[in-house]
């Protein structure tokens, strides 16, 4: 059914200064590339990033891995639990400290993903160019500080 009123504010809107839907559009790019090229390994990109995370500390309190990544809570124990169900991290600690290790699976896991991560990566950069990733890198700066 067609409109019977008009809508001043919605007629007079621009929806391309939405900062937010700026990030958002730039991020649906960003993460086709990243699952084209990873798409083998069968990982999402938030745990791809738990498994680097993780791998690189070799251990992290569980309540450290959200802040850091800034992932929500329950995204973190959602992905922790799919990800030591399949044994690639092991939870040890009691209640009020949960440390995560990741394992010898998943250290190999991880390392038989980054080749096709570089070159996703590499990919973004060609298409952001030298300037475009100053830019972004400039943007994360000023939304982190």
């Amino acid at each position: 059914m067609a409109l019977k009123k008009s809508y001043d504010l919605l007629e007079n809107v621009d929806p391309w200064i939405c900062i937010a839907s700026k990030l958002s559009l730039s991020i649906r790019v960003v993460s086709a590339i990243y699952r084209k090229h990873l798409k083998a390994h069968n990982v999402t990109m938030s745990q791809l990033s738990l498994l680097m995370v993780i791998g690189k500390h070799k251990s992290l309190p569980q309540s450290e891995i959200g802040k850091i990544l800034k992932l929500e809570r329950s995204t973190v124990t959602r992905d922790l639990k799919r990800m030591i169900d399949q044994g690639y991290f092991v939870k040890k600690g009691d209640k009020t400290r949960q440390v995560i290790y990741i394992t010898d699976k998943g250290a190999s896991y991880v390392e038989s993903i980054i080749p096709d991560w570089r070159a996703a990566t590499q990919e973004a950069k060609t298409k952001l160019g030298e300037d475009g990733e100053q830019a972004l890198d400039l943007v994360l700066h000023k939304l982190m500080g």
